[in-house]
């Protein structure tokens, strides 16, 4: 992970687009640098909070590519190569391979349930042939497959991932999974994808947190991590406030995107 500290509030990044679909990439570098100067501590590039799933593999390399350029090593940078199986997620993870990432997440495949020991196969399988540290990408409310606690930390015993976005909406599997990481002195990065979890991640056994709603609220979302890690109430408070301020606004948006409908 090119020697990175990967802590602290990782924004999974909007991906900006001009009238006829194109990348607006103008757009994506300011948006790098409004994260960056608010205190962001990584990106998170074609996630969810992306639309990577409307977007074509062309579109997704573009954003990768505009946003490693823009933050020029400040920050590590997570790029997701999430597809619907097993072989298109391993052909983007090669493409990303030359495009200094620290890392690529990929969800289980989608579409089809999948049971957990084809789970371990598809990780081990793009792990070992994309040559990049991997990241678990848990979100069963959109992929229908949930990564169990214990598949997860035998991927980590084996050196086959490095972290994991925990985007599963309850906090009993991320809990689990702390307490498979102590028992296993496991080297796991965990993260949480929750905006209700950024004051308080430090204290859930997180490394932190990639929550959608940093797009609209950097400074608070960052300030609001650190303040979390070092106990200075006052500021969580503060940044609670702004945080509950910023997802009434985006929750007036309706449809699949609404913090990129409520960033524009």
């Amino acid at each position: 992970m090119a020697g990175k500290d990967i802590r602290g509030v990782i924004v999974p990044i909007l991906t900006p687009l001009n009238s006829d679909e194109s990348v607006d990439t103008s757009s994506m570098r300011r948006l790098v640098n409004y994260l960056l100067d608010n205190g962001a501590h990584g990106i998170w590039v074609s996630g969810t909070t992306g639309e990577f799933a409307n977007l074509t593999n062309k579109q997704r390399l573009i954003s990768v590519e505009t946003v490693v350029d823009e933050v020029a090593g400040r920050v590590p940078i997570i790029g997701n190569i999430s597809c619907p199986s097993t072989q298109l997620s391993l052909e983007l993870a090669l493409a990303v391979q030359e495009m200094a990432l620290d890392g690529i997440a990929v969800t289980p495949p989608y579409y089809y349930n999948n049971a957990q020991d084809e789970l371990l196969d598809h990780y081990r399988y793009i792990g070992d042939r994309s040559g990049l540290p991997l990241w678990v990408y848990n979100i069963p409310p959109t992929v229908k497959t949930i990564v169990e606690p214990n598949t997860i930390a035998t991927l980590a015993a084996e050196g086959a991932v490095v972290g994991v976005k925990d985007s599963s909406g309850s906090g009993e599997p991320f809990a689990q999974l702390n307490v498979l990481c102590e028992q296993g002195n496991l080297n796991l990065l965990r993260f949480l994808g929750t905006v209700s979890r950024i004051t308080t991640s430090t204290a859930l056994g997180a490394d932190g947190v990639i929550p959608a709603i940093a797009n609209l609220a950097a400074s608070a979302s960052a300030r609001g991590w650190e303040a979390g890690e070092a106990g200075d109430m006052e500021t969580v408070k503060e940044c609670n406030a702004k945080l509950i301020a910023a997802s009434k606004i985006a929750q007036l948006a309706k449809g699949g995107g609404p913090n990129a409908a409520a960033f524009s």
